[in-house]
């Protein structure tokens, strides 16, 4: 593992699997959505799809950096047409999509995740190893 900035790298994008740290800064989301996009563009995940990764990347990220503010881990693997991304933070609290109001200017970060994906959820860890772990599933 190496260290760029504020983030950790292990790499294996060639092998479908790339896993980066961070702390919960402001800038985490585009600092993440801007390592991505490449690894997205190697793995041949174009266009729309690349998008919708981006964005539901985009999304789980801002909410680690929002709600929880613990450092994270982010992991995406890629399988035959299919995404699997992973992000990590140190806060039990689970992820909750808000009842949509026409009227708020925030609050719609899981419900984009829920339209756009396959499948999502998350999973609290014990007490020894505290926090949870959101997880997506994209086609690819």
């Amino acid at each position: 593992m190496t260290s760029i900035g504020a983030a950790t790298t292990q790499d294996d994008a060639a092998g479908g699997h790339v896993c980066w740290s961070y702390g919960p800064a402001p800038d985490a989301p585009a600092g993440v959505r801007r390592r991505l996009g490449p690894v997205l563009e190697a793995w041949r995940v174009e266009g729309e799809t690349a998008e919708d990764v981006l964005l539901v990347v985009t999304e789980l990220v801002a909410n680690v950096v929002d709600h929880a503010r613990t450092p994270f881990e982010i992991t995406v693997h890629r399988e035959p047409g299919v995404l699997h991304v992973f992000v990590r933070d140190g806060c039990t609290a689970p992820p909750e999509p808000r009842s949509r109001d026409p009227h708020a200017s925030r609050g719609r970060g899981l419900l984009v995740v829920q339209a756009v994906c396959r499948d999502w959820g998350y999973e609290v860890h014990d007490a020894d190893d505290p926090g949870k772990t959101v997880h997506v599933e994209l086609a690819a």
